[in-house]
């Protein structure tokens, strides 16, 4: 079967041509993009094969399921505090989940998730030894290797399903991952084609529980390998991959893909801001002046880029203040009081 799709590929790319990617940190997600992306569980997809100017055809890829991710600076949400290091944040749908990376020039890297394994609550999981997602560049022929994890304790007060409430639990986390750049190529998706580079990554996971109840530890009362190989189709300029096909197992057929359904967009009502009140500003957008209204008659308020980058600051000393940005470059901006969850947009257009 396999082969046989490989052959319609090879026919279906005949007289096509398909320019070789380069992936660097400026082909990832920037703050407040969202991705709508859909999973197929179908199990039908081919990976392809590697290799130089492949036709990866997943055109028929079906829509089963969608996921919202919206990508905004750590330190707005609510659990931050767990990843001092982290400076980019994935929302999945509207706060069921949070994932905590690292990204600068050379490198991208997980360094924790804030879930909800258990049912009873989100709790944050963090990495002692952050996991590399990406080195920059990533380009056809280069490869990675990386073993990560962490020890994470948390109070349970609960009985997770085995008989007896566990007070307190503990995760010993090591993962074990190999990454190859091993193709590129032109991939047709149902979102369209794009040139990619694809990553074969193989990733291994053990997971070991330790708990305390009844007055004692428990070392070591379970223990879950869990074992899978992505390829992962990236492109240039658009910050996600176009498409993910997992091999749960490492057994050589696909079990789920997930794919784009739709090109990035810059949100107006990310998750993060459910919470902020309080404060206001006008006109939005702002030309030359912006007025901001908040409770606080005293301390100040901060301008930050789509990086985090703090452009402007101005004290607060009463319950209005104007704020001259003739100054500030075109583009969308965060507002925040400082020490407070109070922030906002804001859109500066000269």
């Amino acid at each position: 079967m396999r082969k046989q799709l490989l052959f319609v590929s090879l026919v279906a790319f005949a007289g096509t041509a398909s320019a070789q990617v380069t992936i660097t940190d400026l082909d990832q997600p920037q703050i407040l993009q969202v991705f709508q992306q859909a999973t197929d569980t179908t199990g039908t997809q081919n990976e392809g094969v590697a290799g130089p100017a492949i036709p990866y055809m997943f055109g028929t890829l079906q829509n089963q399921g969608q996921d919202s991710l919206t990508f905004t600076n750590s330190q707005w949400t609510a659990y931050s505090a767990n990843y001092p290091n982290s400076n980019l944040a994935i929302i999945q749908n509207t706060g069921d989940a949070y994932i905590y990376t690292m990204m600068n020039s050379s490198v991208l890297e997980m360094h924790g998730q804030a879930a909800d394994p258990f049912g009873n609550g989100i709790i944050p999981l963090t990495f002692t030894n952050p996991e590399t997602q990406m080195i920059f560049p990533a380009a056809y022929g280069s490869s990675f290797g990386d073993t990560a994890g962490g020890v994470n304790k948390f109070y349970m007060g609960f009985d997770p399903g085995i008989g007896f409430t566990v007070d307190s639990a503990q995760i010993h986390t090591t993962i074990i991952k190999a990454s190859d750049y091993d193709g590129w190529g032109s991939l047709t998706s149902p979102l369209g084609t794009f040139n990619v580079l694809r990553q074969n990554t193989y990733r291994k996971q053990i997971d070991t529980i330790d708990i305390y109840a009844f007055g004692s530890w428990t070392y070591a009362i379970f223990t879950q390998v869990d074992s899978l190989r992505t390829y992962t189709y990236w492109t240039n300029g658009i910050g996600f991959p176009i498409v993910e096909l997992t091999d749960q197992g490492d057994q050589g057929t696909i079990s789920n893909a997930t794919w784009l359904v739709s090109l990035p967009t810059v949100t107006s009502t990310d998750p993060i801001f459910v919470e902020c009140f309080g404060v206001s500003a006008y006109p939005n957008p702002a030309s030359t002046t912006a007025t901001f209204a908040t409770p606080l008659a005293t301390g100040s308020i901060e301008f930050l880029d789509m990086t985090g980058r703090v452009v402007k600051s101005q004290i607060i000393n009463s319950s209005t203040t104007t704020v001259d940005v003739s100054d500030v470059a075109n583009g969308m901006y965060i507002y925040r009081v400082v020490g407070t969850n109070q922030q906002g947009q804001i859109q500066v257009a000269h």
